[in-house]
């Protein structure tokens, strides 16, 4: 009797276990998984937030059509460090750029990791009309590197390596990112000109006549470092509106939007064309100077470590013109990658060059 009673309580246990039980974020390849994508994301805890996004814009319920589809999905993690915490905080969007957010992160078809060509920049057209850029290259300084398991960034976001890559679904894939992605439907000088603590870097792109450039085809890519920045170097908007730009060599300021050459370089991008250690040739050239954007990222600790270092292109070696390395405004999940319509924005924390030190 009493063998008979545990045996019950023991099958009880199990099947509270069963019935409370949360997807996990590895269903088998091999196998043909009955769960769509839709319901996939809802019942996933890590994935919880962009369950409760896809949910307010309706999206949630459409990915469990046939499909197929391919997500990038930001986990918990990717939100908070924008300052997304519960589902509350998406109230403080428009249905609008709420419904942009989610429809970005996915596009018709299923692709996975070893289905992405090896280069960068390849395009795919999201469910809200804008493209996307996933880039895939071979591990830092290796010659070949697994399909599997290659690097794989989708605008700057990083995708996770297994098991949180190649999610296999009935109606698509999933591919959890280090980050959600940022893009806004105006074009750089739009973005620039509505955010008032970006207004002396405005003043700065005028009086260099840059500013008109920033409206064009592109695209462009534009280092912004805002008016907090511009203080600490004793320019003000009173004195920004007095800028000369005759007394300096024309670099002091051409080189934050790369002196309006078309370029699109996401944060991550010389990371994968170069390695961690690559030659000052294959980092962003502007005049006599080059910028080396760094990215890694620490598996142990799940940590990062993103900065940019700015070189001397002539000499070799740091800049002796400014900071040697600078960082990105407010951490890399804010201040990297926010995509326009031309171009890239990356927000950061110092000036690139000292103009007291390219004076004429």
């Amino acid at each position: 009797m009493r063998y008979n009673m545990l045996s019950c309580l023991s099958f009880f246990f199990l099947l509270m276990i069963t019935g409370c039980k949360k997807d996990d974020l590895t269903p088998p390849r091999d196998t043909a998984p009955v769960r769509a994508m839709g319901d996939f994301i809802r019942n996933n805890y890590d994935l919880s937030l962009l369950a409760a996004a896809m949910q307010k814009t309706g999206l949630l319920d459409s990915l469990n059509q046939p499909g197929s589809f391919t997500c990038f999905a930001p986990d918990n993690k990717g939100f908070n460090e924008i300052g997304i915490n519960s589902p509350a905080d998406f109230d403080a969007m428009s249905p609008e750029a709420l419904r942009l957010l989610v429809k970005y992160h996915v596009f018709n078809d299923r692709k996975y990791v070893s289905e992405f060509p090896l280069q960068m920049g390849n395009k795919y057209v999201t469910l809200a009309g804008p493209e996307l850029y996933v880039s895939v290259s071979n591990s830092p300084n290796a010659t070949y590197t697994p399909p599997e398991t290659r690097d794989v960034f989708v605008n700057g976001a990083m995708i996770y390596p297994a098991p949180k890559r190649n999610v296999a679904l009935s109606n698509g894939v999933i591919h959890v990112i280090r980050k959600p992605l940022n893009f806004k439907p105006v074009t750089i000088q739009e973005y620039l000109q509505a955010d008032t603590s970006l207004s002396i870097f405005v003043t700065v792109m005028k009086r260099c006549k840059l500013w008109d450039g920033l409206k064009e085809k592109g695209p462009f890519t534009v280092f912004v470092p805002d008016n907090e920045v511009f203080r600490k170097y004793n320019i003000s908007p009173d004195s920004a509106t007095r800028l000369d730009p005759e007394k300096y060599q024309t670099i002091a300021f051409n080189i934050y939007p790369l002196a309006l050459k078309p370029k699109r370089i996401f944060s991550t991008d010389w990371v994968q064309v170069s390695g961690t250690y690559g030659p000052i040739s294959s980092m962003i050239n502007v005049g006599n100077f080059a910028i080396k954007p760094a990215y890694e990222y620490n598996w142990y600790n799940n940590t990062e470590n993103t900065y940019i270092n700015m070189m001397d292109a002539i000499q070799g070696g740091f800049s002796n013109n400014g900071p040697s390395t600078i960082y990105y405004r407010k951490g890399f999940a804010v201040g990297t990658d926010q995509l326009t319509s031309n171009g890239l924005v990356h927000r950061i924390d110092d000036l690139l060059l000292d103009p007291a030190t390219l004076r004429k």
